[in-house]
């Protein structure tokens, strides 16, 4: 682990997409980077205290806040261990289930997935990493270094939803008919349909053409 933490430092080829910093993965706001630099104790950190944005989203401490700042070396399962305790000793709020910001709908790991900010497709490698929050491993883009997330497409378990489903894509099927109305300039006359039985269905006398469209999400 501390190999791989090296190689992210190491190649800066990444920005934040609201501050402009620079960050180990693409399409990271800065309160991800905030949060992540936080988690992993890097020494040189962007942020001597939480960004405008994160500050202002924040109401009840994260547990990235939870972690040791004199730590000599990155150690998970440690660090996990520790953490739970404490969060043992307070009182905790009522604990919600997750919503996803993007869709509203759980994220299908079994299907394409991509990032919301800027749609990099993912390349989903695992979903069962033996960590106990990121269980998912995947390629950003083109990225040669794999980025953790958790199983519901975070990069912390406090930070925003970060992956989505790729919509599929919206599919039309069109009557066309020759438009007899000598006052206007279009030629044709467009009538939209779900599925081609429904244009089937609707159409009437004088039907030139039945096309079938797809739109990008």
């Amino acid at each position: 682990m501390s190999t791989l933490l090296g190689r992210r430092k190491a190649v800066v080829e990444h920005r934040t997409v609201d501050g402009g910093h620079p960050a180990p993965y693409p399409d990271m706001t800065d309160e991800q980077l905030y949060n992540y630099e936080m988690t992993f104790n890097v020494p040189k950190r962007t942020f001597d205290q939480p960004p405008v944005s994160a500050h202002h989203a924040r109401e009840e401490p994260t547990w990235q806040a939870e972690f040791d700042a004199n730590l000599e070396s990155f150690d998970i399962a440690s660090i996990t261990a520790q953490a739970g305790r404490k969060r043992t000793m307070q009182r905790q709020p009522e604990v919600r289930p997750v919503e996803r910001e993007a869709s509203g709908t759980p994220l299908d790991l079994t299907k394409p997935v991509r990032t919301i900010t800027t749609r990099h497709p993912v390349d989903i490698i695992t979903t069962r990493a033996r960590h106990p929050i990121y269980k998912v491993h995947g390629y950003i883009g083109d990225d040669d270094v794999v980025t953790v997330f958790t199983l519901d497409g975070r990069l912390s378990e406090n930070s925003e939803v970060f992956l989505e489903n790729v919509p599929e894509p919206l599919q039309l099927h069109l009557n066309i008919y020759p438009n007899r109305d000598p006052h206007q300039a279009q030629r044709y006359v467009l009538t939209q349909h779900d599925t081609r039985e429904e244009a089937d269905a609707s159409a009437t006398p004088g039907r030139i053409a039945c096309v079938c469209v797809q739109l990008d999400a």
